[in-house]
């Protein structure tokens, strides 16, 4: 999760914007912004 905060924190992040998160070895994550 700290990852992502990282990620939204150095990207600008608009209502319905998609992101993908990869993690080696442990999968990724998807969302999205509402």
């Amino acid at each position: 999760f700290i990852m992502i905060g990282a990620i939204t924190a150095a990207m600008p992040v608009n209502p319905g914007d998609n992101f993908t998160v990869h993690y080696q070895d442990l999968g990724s994550i998807s969302g999205r912004f509402v």
